[in-house]
C-alpha cells in the first residue's frame, strides 16, 4: 500500500514540476504519505527525501496540492547541481513560464562558490531575488543589504541599501545611484 502512495505522489509531483517523459518523476520516501480527502492534498511527512533529477529536498514535511500546481516543502534543506540551502518553508509552483520558487527564512545558502542568506528568496527562471537582511558573498568579499537581484544567466548583482560590501577580490562594485549599486559576477 505505501508503495502505491509514493507511486502516485511521485506522479502527481511529476506533473508539478516538469511536464517532461515519464521516465524522469522524482522519489519520495517519507515516514508517511497520504491523501488529505478534505482539502485534496497529497502529504509526506517524517523523514521525507525527495529525489528529482539534479534536485534532494530533505526536510520534515511536503504538502503537494495538485489543483495549484503548488508544492510545499518545510523545515528542510533544497540540494541542487550549483545550489543547496536551509529554509523554513519553500513554494514551488508550476507556471507556463517554468517553475517559480519562493523560500523563506533562508539560511546557509550555497550557489556555486557564492554564499548566500536572507529572509525571502524568489526565483524564476534566470532571475533569483534575495529580499531582507540579505547577504551574498564568496571568500573574497561579502555584501549585505535590503535586496539583491540576481541574474544567474549574466552574473549581474543588483543590490538596494548595501551595508557593507568589500570589494577586494573578484567582485566590482558600480554605483547606480545612492542606495543602489550593481555588481557583476565573473563566470
Amino acid at each position: 500500500m505505501n508503495f502505491i502512495k509514493c507511486f502516485i505522489i511521485s506522479f502527481l509531483m511529476l506533473c508539478l514540476l516538469a511536464g517532461v517523459s515519464f521516465a524522469e518523476s522524482p522519489n519520495v520516501k517519507a515516514d508517511q504519505v497520504y491523501l488529505d480527502f478534505g482539502t485534496g492534498t497529497w502529504v509526506a511527512e517524517g523523514n521525507v527525501i525527495i529525489t528529482y533529477k539534479d534536485y534532494e529536498f530533505t526536510g520534515e514535511k511536503a504538502q503537494y496540492y495538485p489543483n495549484n500546481s503548488v508544492l510545499d516543502l518545510f523545515n528542510g534543506k533544497l540540494v541542487g547541481k550549483d545550489l543547496n540551502f536551509l529554509s523554513k518553508k519553500v513554494i514551488l509552483k508550476k507556471t507556463d513560464n517554468g517553475t517559480y520558487v519562493d523560500a523563506f527564512n533562508v539560511k546557509d545558502g550555497v550557489y556555486k562558490q557564492y554564499s548566500f542568506a536572507c529572509n525571502e528568496l524568489t526565483s524564476l527562471n534566470d532571475i533569483v531575488t534575495l529580499i531582507g537582511d540579505a547577504s551574498i558573498g564568496s571568500k573574497s568579499s561579502k555584501m549585505t543589504g535590503d535586496k539583491f537581484i540576481i541574474n544567474t544567466k549574466t552574473g549581474k548583482i543588483e543590490g538596494t541599501n548595501i551595508k557593507s560590501s568589500d570589494t577586494s577580490g573578484s567582485l566590482t562594485k558600480d554605483a547606480n545611484s545612492p542606495g543602489e549599486n550593481a555588481t557583476n559576477v565573473g563566470q
